[in-house]
């Protein structure tokens, strides 16, 4: 038997990606070599990932669990090289904030919404064997007890992180370097609240974040100046991260158990293709680097949003297969930039030297506050610095997330957002006119409301007519009032079952 698709790995992205497809009505198995959760690490969800999550109607349900955590769990700015304030304000989104959540909050929430789509999820299965031919994919699997399967499935995402089987098994080569410095990430299991909430410091000694977890746990992330060449094999002790703290700290911090601890480096590496064939390459099996300022997991899910409705217009026969290839033409420049980010906040940020520190001081005092400078950290920490390749004589907001909208139409005041929780297309006409009501033949992913828009942002200008992605990204954009065949022409490009 042929599976629609399987999905390997259940962390965040592989999470997605089902989703997605379980969403759209496809077929999906998702299996996850773990059979118990993950650690804490990620704890940042940007303002960028709220809006898809709430294109799925799940951001509220992330920010209430985040509260049962801390009273406020809600933060309207970040940091770039350690280096703060970054203001989320300049995004123009109603999540001008970040989201502090454990990932392991995050993916015990995700797996909810994907058994509540219809996913399947097998736990303690390890990929060991994947081949290709042009009607599908061949998956060979060990279960926990030692028991060997093979399956067939029309299409095969790898979502299973740094070390991916599937990357390794279709022989997708990485380019990049190895590390440089290591720096440690622990989470202190205090007797007493931290005093310290939420802190970022650097100084001769290195440099360190605090981020209070609640029951009792702070996570330390610090690359102390004298350690940050120890081998990344080097168990974590209670001494080192005790000694690291009273040296850039100052002061010393009373704590005898550590809830869990690792080692990370600035080893950066990045696949050469994002797909080959009927398999595909999502978030961490695509690169690994130093996670500059919390953002990776962002990047992940961005990937996996990307994908999904894709794979699912293929499968279901609304669109050609070519344009899965966009997925690597969309999704592989920003990744690169993402690399470039990190590889830039690394050599400032982890300088101790007092030129270094100088430097910093003045960066941070100076070029940071300006308003241009720093909107463009904060779309970067986003990755949405740059547009995803459009025609050169395309609208300026087509190829970046659609602005975030409330339209007044025939049944209220909705947003962007939960127009696009059906997973389909959005093609809004912004005059209120209805131009588009009778366009298109029922049974194709598509969405027509007609509206008039609410304090809509300079950015759009005259925009009349928006057609935005299940990704939230715009599609077309037009400011005449005859726009029928344009729109017409602007969903053939993507649906192959849209006719004049």
């Amino acid at each position: 038997m042929t599976e629609n698709v399987i999905v390997v790995g259940a962390g965040p992205s592989g999470l997605i990606v089902a989703s997605e497809l379980a969403l759209a009505g496809v077929s999906v198995t998702l299996v996850e070599r773990r059979t118990d959760g993950v650690q804490s690490r990620a704890g940042t969800i940007l303002p960028r990932v709220l809006e898809l999550l709430d294109t799925r109607g799940l951001a509220q349900q992330f920010m209430d669990r985040a509260r049962d955590i801390i009273p406020n769990p809600l933060f309207r700015t970040h940091m770039w090289a350690g280096m703060k304030p970054v203001h989320w304000r300049h995004l123009d989104s109603r999540f001008g904030y970040r989201l502090v959540l454990p990932q392991n909050i995050t993916e015990d929430l995700l797996t909810k919404h994907a058994l509540d789509t219809g996913v399947t999820i097998e736990r303690g299965l390890t990929v060991d064997t994947v081949t290709q031919d042009d009607s599908g994919v061949e998956v060979g699997m060990v279960a926990a007890d030692g028991r060997r399967g093979t399956r067939r499935c029309a299409y095969l995402v790898g979502c299973d992180g740094g070390r991916s089987a599937v990357r390794e098994q279709l022989g997708i080569e990485s380019t990049g370097h190895g590390p440089t410095f290591t720096g440690i990430v622990a989470d202190v299991r205090l007797d007493n609240p931290w005093p310290g909430g939420r802190h970022i410091t650097d100084n001769e000694h290195g440099w360190l974040a605090s981020f209070p977890f609640g029951a009792g746990v702070t996570r330390f992330n610090l690359v102390h100046a004298q350690r940050m060449h120890a081998d990344v094999a080097e168990p974590v002790t209670v001494d080192e991260v005790r000694g690291c703290l009273s040296d850039i700290l100052g002061t010393e911090v009373d704590f005898d158990e550590l809830a869990w601890a690792s080692r990370f480096t600035d080893t950066t590496r990045i696949a050469s293709t994002f797909s080959r064939g009927r398999v595909f390459l999502v978030g961490e099996s695509t690169r690994i680097h130093y996670p500059a300022s919390g953002v990776g997991m962002n990047f992940c899910i961005q990937d996996a949003f990307n994908l999904g409705w894709k794979l699912a217009a293929v499968l279901n026969g609304h669109s050609h297969p070519e344009i899965l290839a966009t997925f690597d033409a969309e999704r592989r420049p920003v990744a690169e930039g993402l690399l470039r980010s990190v590889a830039a906040q690394v050599a400032v940020q982890f300088a101790f030297s007092p030129e270094a520190m100088a430097f910093k001081r003045w960066f941070e005092a100076t070029l940071m506050p300006m308003p241009e400078v720093n909107r463009r950290l904060a779309v970067e920490l986003n990755g949405i610095a740059e547009p995803y390749p459009r025609a050169p004589d395309a609208d300026p907001c087509v190829g970046f997330p659609a602005p975030d909208l409330e339209i007044h139409h025939a049944d209220g005041v909705s947003t962007i957002g939960r127009l696009l929780r059906t997973g389909h297309f959005l093609l809004l006409d912004l005059t209120g006119n209805d131009r588009f009501h009778d366009l298109l033949p029922g049974g194709i992913p598509v969405d027509v409301v007609s509206g008039v828009p609410i304090r809509p942002p300079d950015r759009i200008g005259d925009v009349t007519a928006l057609l935005v992605r299940p990704d939230g990204y715009v599609a077309w954009s037009a400011t005449g009032q005859d726009d029928r065949d344009a729109a017409r022409d602007a969903l053939r490009h993507w649906l192959t079952n849209v006719r004049t």
